[in-house]
């Protein structure tokens, strides 16, 4: 797992002085203003040694896996690391799993990435995944290991050792299919696949997700959407596609002919739980909404970024000199003030997140510590005395968190250019517009034998009597045989 830490002169010497060709820093995002007004965004993917792969990073963010991957865990939340080429592409081909299935299917990538995804050989506790499901026998844990070890999933890779469409069993479990040797024991031995392996060893993207949060679905088609949200919720733009019906059914992959009430079920019952999610599980806002273009309804999902904290965003490129500067202001401080300075990294990362210069972030932050401490005037909403007891309490790094969020954006010389997303409360699904019918009036049988001649409908019974009839009219007068209606 790739820490942050300090940032000394001699390392920042190292970094570049200018962002080349306006592409940005390796790995960063620059905005450029054009004369005209109009505003670009540039990207520099890392390539060569600057990509750290998946085999560098420990892919787990809790500190004991065991004991808060627990479903009545309500304070902490382990983030789970899963490269951005299982999200896109992987696709459960058995129907035969449950909601809960596909969650210790991701109990057990987290129990692997804990004890080295290049293993061969994974165990966990069967008390581990039954504590995590919430469940209370562990007889139904079992038959979800035998329906994992069932069912098959496709990768689309491009890589050494895997290319193209791969299809794999989820997990290989090295025990008997009665799982008779797991009498009486509490350690499962399982392998995961080899292209999922190679997948996550040399993956350069990545998202985290809330472990405990997939737990609690109850339904399998969920897990796709959010895994695709929380991708989306790690970027610096958020672009997440609007989407048909059709399309929703394909990426969650429902059957093709299902029925349209079915769909439209589903579809609720999805949204419902992705906005279901609170608490420590909620890391980024979740906007839903329906629109309707060129006759065409689509859904609309707008997801906020997950960077909660100052320590969890990239690190902003800084000058040199400018480094050089702040750090000499800091140390050339008494100890007693020196204390409320974080590291530098805090301000490049906080410089980040506001899309703004880390110079400005320092300066601001050196204002308002000089207002708080000489003319006690609050800081944030915060009483001055409270935020001294913060500072004291919880100490310089976590205060400092709370003030970049709520600290406005327009005192550091910034802007967005984007509106802060908002938590959609409940979403209704829609419902389909009928289609028109049209109805085509067929004349009756019966009125199409009846003649212009005849008053009524002939029937059976009187049918010979007006033949007679009508026979004696035409024979009274000097009419031919032909014009006779026999």
């Amino acid at each position: 797992m790739q820490q942050a830490s300090s940032t000394s002169v001699e390392e920042i010497e190292i970094l570049p002085r200018k962002y080349p060709d306006l592409s940005g820093k390796r790995g960063g995002h620059l905005r450029a203003h054009k004369k005209d007004g109009t505003v670009k965004d540039h990207f520099r993917k890392r390539v060569g040694k600057d990509i750290i792969r998946g085999d560098r990073r420990y892919g787990l963010k809790c500190r004991n896996l065991s004991q808060e991957a627990v479903y009545t865990n309500a304070m902490t939340s382990p983030r789970l690391e899963i490269p951005r080429i299982v999200v896109d592409t992987m696709h459960i081909v058995s129907n035969s799993l449950r909601a809960h299935d596909v969650a210790a299917f991701w109990r057990l990538f987290a129990e692997a990435r804990k004890s080295g995804i290049g293993r061969d050989v994974h165990s966990i506790r069967l008390a581990d995944i039954v504590n995590y499901l919430g469940l209370n026998s562990i007889h139904r844990v079992k038959l979800a290991l035998v329906r994992l070890s069932e069912a098959f999933m496709t990768l689309r890779l491009n890589q050494a050792g895997a290319r193209g469409l791969c299809r794999m069993p989820m997990i290989e479990l090295l025990h008997d299919e009665d799982l008779a040797e797991l009498r009486g024991h509490d350690q499962v031995f399982f392998r995961l696949p080899q292209a999922l392996k190679l997948a996550v060893l040399h993956s350069s993207d990545y998202a985290y997700v809330e472990l405990n949060a997939m737990s609690r679905f109850t339904s399998k088609f969920t897990f796709p959407l959010y895994l695709k949200l929380c991708l989306e919720a790690g970027k610096l733009l958020h672009q997440v596609p609007a989407i048909t019906r059709s399309e929703f059914r394909k990426f969650v992959g429902m059957p093709e002919k299902t029925q349209a009430s079915v769909l439209d079920k589903t579809m609720q019952h999805v949204l419902d739980e992705l906005l279901a999610i609170k608490g420590v599980h909620h890391r980024f806002p979740i906007s839903v909404s329906f629109v309707t273009k060129d006759n065409i309804e689509k859904l609309v999902i707008t997801v906020g970024s997950s960077a909660k904290r100052v320590r969890e965003a990239n690190l902003a490129w800084i000058a040199p000199k400018m480094a050089e500067k702040m750090i000499k202001t800091v140390y050339d401080m008494k100890p007693r003030d020196r204390k409320f300075y974080p590291p530098l990294t805090r301000f490049r990362q906080a410089a980040a997140l506001i899309e703004t210069h880390p110079y400005n972030v320092f300066s601001v932050w050196q204002t308002d510590l000089h207002a708080v401490r000489s003319y006690g005037e609050p800081i944030v909403g915060i009483p001055a005395a409270e935020f001294i007891g913060l500072v004291q309490h919880y100490g310089i790094e976590d205060v400092f968190d709370i003030w970049v969020d709520k600290r406005d954006t327009f005192s550091f010389g910034t802007m967005r250019d984007f509106e802060p997303v908002e938590q959609t409360e409940a979403v209704v699904v829609p419902k389909r517009a009928l289609k028109p019918t049209i109805v085509v009036e067929q004349a009756s049988p019966v009125a199409a034998s009846t003649e212009p001649w005849q008053p009524k409908a002939l029937t059976y019974d009187d049918a010979p009597l007006r033949m007679i009839s009508v026979i004696q009219m035409a024979g009274d007068d000097d009419v031919d045989d032909a014009d006779i209606p026999f």
